[in-house]
């Protein structure tokens, strides 16, 4: 049977190729496609722009079309919802006939929302062997039924909420994740990384993130890891099929367990020395009393990792601790970055602004901590409020947020009114974040570009204007060269 995956993406620009990484493909999809590929059916992806609606009905048109697709798979999260969901109506609108079903983290946390919305079925939690279920199902020409995970909709407008499976244990058993249906959507240079998950679930209760109450739509373990000789299978995959030799490992961190950890690192040293041109690694590391350890940095070095990222977030502990229940000092985090540093590895930091209950004073924490550091690179943001997560809700009962979310500017405008931090000071730090923590130490000319461009990316006319200049190729190269 023949199976299309829609996925979206804000602000596209590119028409051919919008990833412009390995690293972001999205391995929900990829593993739900590998195995509806394991078990005979074709699958295909769409990657659409949210902000280019016209462009995608014409895609979808072409691809429907000529594929003819019996089941249409649709995932989102919240920012992207009501594009999927205007999507998703459009299409049944025109094929009728066609299945829909959605997943991912808005309709596992949203079910009794979302299955009110144009889709036949949704489902909540884990998707690869209910998709695989539903398409034999459809195959054999029966009416959907009885399928764990999934809430199906049936003629007579009855609702089947079926009762959830528990967490699937054994990643093992899972096939390679599909990257081929990536790859017509992806620009990417031999010298680009690629992603590797290596489990699924996270133990913390950060108030930013959803995990807390995605842990508890099923029952069973919630983090799992996969085996190191699984992983390494993979990576012969990838030395044998791609050119990429970066990885960058996906898991919530991986010093979760140390002796898994360190497991991991030592085959990854024996397989690096059994190939003429060995990886190099990155992955996200969470500081915690267990993680901060030389034995561990020391085997990083030998498996040849070059980076790691950590998500500070706040430079201010009181806000670490309170507000998002992540629990180190700054002298923990400066310790965690010598110790790192010393063993060869670049440091990226996340750090979010306009958090609640931060202010301005707490603000300039976070840019002292980062400017004392100097990290490799960053990834900072204004804080968003995700539907799901507790800072959502916090956000809600102080009456912080508008009715409805404003999302064209995700992460790059603000959407919450603090009381000692404004809108506009928010604004304002996030503008000059990379210029403050780096003055001083890299050429002001390069700073000043670098705050513009971040300036006019944070308000939807500049930077529609901007990202049709990007394309040009002497600006594309230019501003590369910068980033």
């Amino acid at each position: 049977m023949n199976v299309l995956f829609m996925y979206s993406l804000d602000d596209i620009q590119s028409k051919q190729k919008p990833l412009r990484s390995w690293s972001t493909i999205q391995f929900g999809i990829s593993y739900i496609s590998s195995i509806l590929r394991a078990h005979g059916h074709q699958t295909r992806l769409l990657v659409l722009g949210s902000n280019k609606w016209m462009e995608s009905i014409h895609f979808v048109h072409n691809t429907i079309g000529e594929f003819d697709p019996h089941l249409i798979c649709f995932t989102a999260v919240f920012s992207q919802y009501s594009f999927i969901k205007k999507l998703a109506k459009y299409i049944k609108d025109q094929w009728p006939d066609k299945f829909l079903i959605i997943g991912g983290v808005h309709a596992t946390l949203n079910p009794n929302d979302v299955i009110h919305d144009p889709f036949d079925a949704l489902c909540v939690g884990e998707g690869e062997f209910p998709t695989l279920e539903l398409c034999d199902q459809l195959e054999s020409k029966q009416s959907p039924h009885g399928i764990a995970n999934l809430w199906i909709k049936h003629d007579n407008g009855l609702i089947e909420r079926n009762e959830p499976r528990a967490f699937f244990q054994d990643l093992d058993v899972l096939p390679i994740p599909d990257r081929e249906m990536w790859g017509p959507w992806t620009k990417a240079q031999p010298n680009d990384e690629m992603s590797v998950l290596l489990g699924r679930g996270c133990p913390y209760d950060c108030t930013y993130c959803s995990n807390h109450a995605l842990r508890e739509v099923a029952g069973g373990k919630y983090v799992r890891m996969r085996s190191p000789e699984n992983i390494i299978k993979e990576l012969a995959f990838l030395y044998n099929h791609y050119p990429q030799r970066k990885i960058y490992f996906e898991v919530e961190s991986i010093a979760l367990k140390k002796s898994w950890a360190i497991e991991l690192c030592s085959q990854l040293e024996a397989f690096n020395s059994s190939i003429n041109n060995s990886f190099s690694y990155g992955c996200n590391f969470r500081i915690t009393l267990n993680s901060m350890n030389e034995e561990l940095f020391l085997a990083f070095e030998k498996a040849n990792f070059f980076r790691i990222n950590i998500g500070l977030e706040s430079g201010s502990e009181r806000i670490r601790r309170e507000v998002l229940k992540r629990y180190y000092s700054n002298q923990d985090f400066l310790n965690v970055v010598s110790m790192a540093r010393n063993h060869g590895l670049d440091i990226h930091l996340f750090n979010m602004i306009g958090i609640p209950g931060e202010s301005l004073f707490d603000h300039m924490e976070t840019v002292r901590l980062n400017k004392s550091c100097q990290p490799k690179g960053h990834f900072t943001s204004i804080f968003f409020p995700y539907p799901g997560t507790e800072l959502y809700n916090t956000c809600i009962q102080q009456g912080l947020i508008p009715d409805p979310i404003d999302t064209r500017m995700e992460r790059r405008q603000t959407s919450v009114e603090l009381p000692d931090f404004t809108k506009k000071q928010i604004q304002r730090a996030y503008t000059w974040f990379n210029y403050r923590i780096y003055k001083g130490h890299k050429p002001r000319w390069i700073l000043l570009i670098q705050t513009f461009a971040v300036k006019i990316q944070s308000n939807p006319k500049t930077n529609y204007l901007y990202r049709k200049m990007v394309q040009w190729p002497i600006i594309r190269i230019f501003y590369e060269k910068l980033a």
